[in-house]
């Protein structure tokens, strides 16, 4: 008997725990969603509006190619405004180097890092798209660039011809950014001539060697002067006293 009491007790101390459980589940924020009455399903069917059946049209590849291409060489009015905002920017900042860079995925705290290191040594990165860097240059010189401008591009601007060899020396630090081409005052100049350069000592030292040597030639000046007629003097004297050793014979 005892058992059977101590059994009922817990199985009824179960099944409070149970509706306990189920009604801490439910929230009253959330009403129990009702579905509509029949009727009002029905008189919706009835009164659905029944659209023909949509045609899809087959377009041919050649079509979608030609399609992409005149859409490639439209521009909008934004891009157009935008375009001119560029190109004003780069004339305002007098800005004499650019380097055309092939930009692969970064996350966005490197990039951010990377380009605060940039600015500090006088080089701004830039990335206005392919399309809006084709405009920008269109009619210039430098439209021979727009082949470069396919995939994912970036470019960087420096003020001074020393900042070729400075983004050429940054740009090896970071393996998510290539230079493709340089352009120095309208010029546009290989990657391979700006690694020779990269490679030269700093234009500091360039210009004390250049200044030692010009002082070498200057100083080596009165010598070879000074050599010219004692050479003389000694070839005449030679001369004479060859002549005396001659009559006397």
């Amino acid at each position: 008997l005892f058992r059977m009491l101590a059994h009922s007790a817990l199985s009824a101390l179960a099944g409070r725990e149970a509706v306990f459980l189920s009604a801490r589940a439910v929230s009253s924020k959330y009403p129990k969603p009702k579905p509509r009455h029949y009727r009002r399903r029905l008189f919706e069917a009835a009164v659905a509006p029944v659209m023909p059946k949509t045609i899809k049209q087959c377009t041919p590849p050649l079509q979608i190619h030609q399609n992409n291409v005149a859409y490639d060489k439209s521009y909008s009015d934004y891009e157009v405004a935008l375009a001119d905002l560029v190109r004003d920017y780069l004339k305002n900042e007098e800005f004499r180097v650019m380097a055309v860079c092939q930009f692969t995925s970064v996350p966005g705290r490197t990039l951010h890092f990377a380009k605060n290191q940039l600015r500090l040594k006088d080089i701004e990165f830039r990335n206005y798209g392919n399309k809006i860097m084709k405009k920008v240059f269109e009619g210039s010189p430098l439209s021979s660039l727009s082949p470069v401008f396919v995939g994912s591009n970036a470019i960087l601007l420096g003020k001074t011809p020393e900042s070729l060899v400075t983004i050429s020396k940054e740009c090896n630090k970071l393996n998510w950014i290539v230079p493709m081409v340089y352009v120095l005052d309208s010029r546009i100049v290989s990657s391979t001539e700006v690694e020779k350069l990269a490679a030269l000592p700093a234009l500091n030292c360039l210009y004390g060697e250049t200044v030692q040597i010009l002082n070498q030639q200057i100083g080596a000046l009165p010598q070879s002067l000074d050599s010219i007629p004692h050479s003389l003097i000694n070839s005449l004297s030679h001369l004479s006293v060859k002549e005396e050793t001659t009559g006397d014979q």
